[in-house]
């Protein structure tokens, strides 16, 4: 019997780190070194901790061109495209609140420990975009989102003293600036992940 030769280091597991920049902000120059991709992240910030990790999913709706003289399409052609990128921050701090609520505005007044946060959300349609990065547990493999928008609904339940709150967000990749990125995505692999070229 045939069985496939198995890569291990093809084989991925565990979660990863997930950043977010402001619109605008430089993406690292990566270049792969000791089979990680490395690169440096100015003015990113970290999400911190998920309930579980990131999910990315992309879906393409599709239409048939057909003839009376086939019972197959001729060709089918794609009429959309949608990608989304959904986790649940479980760190509920001021800025992952603003980053699920696309935008608003923080003001301080005091400091240390009479230091008092008021948030204030964006009105319609003075929402924001933000950059979205995500790197493997193994640091071999960085996606980026240059331009992403929070669509999911927010819903953070306060409740039993042993059920955790979380921010859960689900961003629609769109496609950016075109001197930015002329895709909705990059992803950059070393190692094992960049095998089979």
């Amino acid at each position: 019997m045939a069985a496939p030769t198995i890569q291990s280091g093809q084989i991925k597991a565990g979660p990863g780190l997930i950043r977010y920049a402001p619109l605008g902000t430089i993406i690292p120059t990566f270049t792969a070194a000791a089979s990680k991709v490395t690169g440096t992240w100015t003015n990113w910030l970290e999400v911190g901790a998920t309930d579980s990790g990131l999910t990315y999913s992309e879906s393409v709706e599709t239409a048939d061109i057909t003839v009376a003289e086939s019972l197959y399409p001729v060709r089918t052609v794609t009429t959309g495209k949608a990608g989304r990128v959904s986790f649940t921050m479980s760190h509920i701090n001021d800025l992952n609140w603003k980053l699920a609520m696309n935008g608003g505005t923080i003001t301080s007044s005091g400091a240390a420990a009479t230091k008092l946060n008021v948030y204030v959300p964006p009105l319609v349609g003075a929402e924001v975009r933000v950059m979205l990065a995500f790197m493997s547990l193994d640091e071999d493999e960085v996606i980026i989102w240059p331009q992403v928008f929070n669509v999911g609904s927010v819903e953070t339940a306060r409740g039993t003293f042993d059920s955790k709150a979380g921010l859960p967000v689900e961003f629609s990749a769109e496609l950016p600036d075109p001197a930015v990125m002329t895709t909705p995505y990059k992803r950059w692999t070393s190692g094992g992940l960049a095998q089979g070229v």
